[in-house]
């Protein structure tokens, strides 16, 4: 017998449905732009999950940003806020084993929006409106959003892990954690 995937169109719907139930769970009101720039982010951290990233702390990217032109400035701000948010949301436990708290990776991530935003507004006319302005002020609100995208993503995999198992085993303690989760798993025939 053979599992059945989830296949998506694409990485960006996928997360959007995702952030949207998140953002809802939490009951948090995110303007639309935020919402769908949380799923971009996502689809993209998707995208580059298997390749190495360039081993760069939030600080040098912080002082890369405040010594570039302002594209390049507003750019790497956007690199540094976006880190931040992608790693306290879906990488909370590594940021605990860090040297630096969480506090201080909000902070930097918070404050980096904030920068891409006064950058913009500068010097390319608010090219992005509020954006970038409430991803600063709503960082922590961000955090939640992603974080309960991984905890929905986890379960999933998880559930998924189990019916492979099931299918591959029969074994009925693991069809009953499944028939706790809401599958519709047969009961194995009563032996005559």
């Amino acid at each position: 017998m053979k599992a059945d995937l989830q296949v998506v169109d694409n990485l960006f719907d996928y997360f959007r449905e995702r952030v949207d139930a998140a953002r809802s769970d939490a009951g948090l009101d995110l303007s639309p732009d935020s919402t769908l720039y949380l799923a971009q982010l996502l689809a993209e951290q998707a995208h580059v999950a298997g390749e190495p990233a360039e081993p760069v702390t939030l600080a040098e990217l912080h002082a890369r940003a405040a010594a570039a032109p302002p594209g390049e400035q507003a750019r790497t701000y956007r690199a540094l806020g976006d880190r931040a948010l992608y790693d306290l949301g879906y990488f909370e436990e590594q940021v605990d084993r860090r040297l630096v708290t969480r506090d201080y990776v909000a902070s930097m991530g918070t404050a980096a929006y904030a920068r891409v935003d006064q950058v913009l507004e500068r010097w390319f006319a608010a090219a992005f409106g509020d954006l970038f302005r409430e991803l600063a002020a709503r960082f922590g609100d961000c955090v939640r959003v992603v974080s309960g995208v991984r905890r929905v993503h986890d379960a999933e995999e998880d559930v998924d892990h189990l019916h492979e198992t099931w299918l591959r085993t029969g074994d009925e303690a693991i069809a009953r954690k499944l028939r706790r989760r809401g599958l519709l798993i047969p009961r194995a025939p009563l032996d005559a």
